[in-house]
């Protein structure tokens, strides 16, 4: 691009005030970056008018608006960070006008809305992303380089265990997310992290899953939890992929402590992660023929672990012809949804399902 990235902003809500406002405003450590933010849309009016203000030149609109404003300004990027259901519907809008488009994760709420958004961006002109931060974080990007230099062999199996801290947990039963419709469960809308995480470590797409999900301690109607909370509060699981690993991964809230020990077992030695979602600092312990070793990884600054700056500077480019992107692509961000959903299915079937695949473009229907 010859000048600064043209950006309209879609969701004027908490991501959007901690992470992408303090980008489009040119903000520390994105003062050198030329981001040019031309509208902020949300359906509600205040807020799209208060996050407007803090970024010069940007206009508050409705969501009525998005045609024309798509239409009149071209962006060259459109940000979708609304509550999960409505990714689909604003990406749809934007890829439609050829713009490209960054989605918050997950891609969307329903595996039906996310293939409709991997069909769509088969025939835009515009780029999809998926913003999988937990991708650009130092310690997973470190992870990935030493499973694919072979330093263990090729893995066969993992244990991955993701903890939530208490008032991080609750929070998912008295916000929005505590519905179903709205969000897809907590083994879509937070468990996709870990899913895309997992695939692309592996390099690999899931193809089966047997899971079990319960409700222990986010009871509906009870201790302050509202009585239309429908979401579970635990997942277990056992996803099988391409590459011939088995993950086993589970999902626990109400703990005291807040991130993931995970353990990937190759045939040529073993590597624990360990990530300190809070303070750090991270932890990888790799046993070999060799020896054992252990390297301690710092926890950058920022929001996510310093993710979200890392992603956010690499974003314009991603967005180059030709450019392969650290981000997540729409097709592998759908089977990070798709993984999810069928988590949920397989629970209430009490049977092993395979994960359906959207369509990739060039192969035969």
């Amino acid at each position: 691009m010859s000048g600064p990235l043209r950006v309209v902003l879609i969701g004027a809500g908490t991501r959007t005030r901690n992470v992408y406002s303090p980008w489009l405003a040119g903000l520390p450590p994105y003062q050198n970056q030329p981001v040019t933010p031309l509208a902020v849309v949300d359906t509600n009016a205040q807020a799209a008018r208060e996050v407007a203000a803090a970024l010069p030149g940007a206009a508050p609109a409705c969501p009525q608006d998005l045609d024309s404003i798509l239409t009149g300004e071209q962006p060259d990027l459109v940000v979708v960070a609304t509550p999960d259901a409505a990714h689909r519907d604003y990406a749809l809008q934007a890829l439609a006008a050829g713009a490209s488009t960054l989605v918050e994760k997950p891609l969307a709420a329903t595996r039906e809305d996310a293939f409709a958004l991997v069909d769509a961006a088969a025939s835009s002109p515009g780029r999809l992303l998926a913003g999988h931060n937990l991708r650009f974080t130092n310690l997973h990007t470190h992870v990935r380089t030493l499973l694919a230099s072979g330093r263990i062999g090729t893995v066969t199996g993992a244990d991955f265990h993701y903890t939530l801290n208490a008032s991080h947990s609750r929070s998912y039963f008295t916000r929005w997310h505590r519905s179903r419709a709205a969000s897809g469960g907590l083994e879509v809308t937070k468990a996709c992290h870990h899913l895309d995480l997992l695939a692309w470590w592996l390099g690999a797409q899931p193809t089966a899953v047997t899971a079990l999900l319960g409700r222990r301690h986010y009871l509906p109607g009870k201790d302050g939890i509202p009585a239309d909370a429908d979401i579970h509060d635990s997942v277990h699981a056992l996803i099988q992929y391409t590459s011939g690993a088995t993950v086993h991964y589970a999902l626990s809230l109400n703990a005291p402590a807040e991130g993931y020990t995970c353990t990937l077992r190759g045939t040529a030695g073993q590597c624990t992660v360990h990530y300190d979602a809070r303070t750090g600092p991270h932890t990888v312990h790799v046993h070999t023929g060799s020896g054992r070793h252990t390297e301690r990884i710092a926890r950058e600054d920022g929001t996510h672990a310093g993710a979200d700056r890392r992603m956010l500077l690499a974003l314009p480019e991603a967005l180059l012809p030709g450019a392969a992107p650290h981000f997540a692509t729409a097709t592998e961000a759908a089977l990070a949804v798709a993984t999810g959903t069928t988590l949920y299915d397989s629970s209430r079937q009490a049977r092993r399902l395979p994960v359906p695949r959207p369509h990739i473009p060039g192969e035969p229907r």
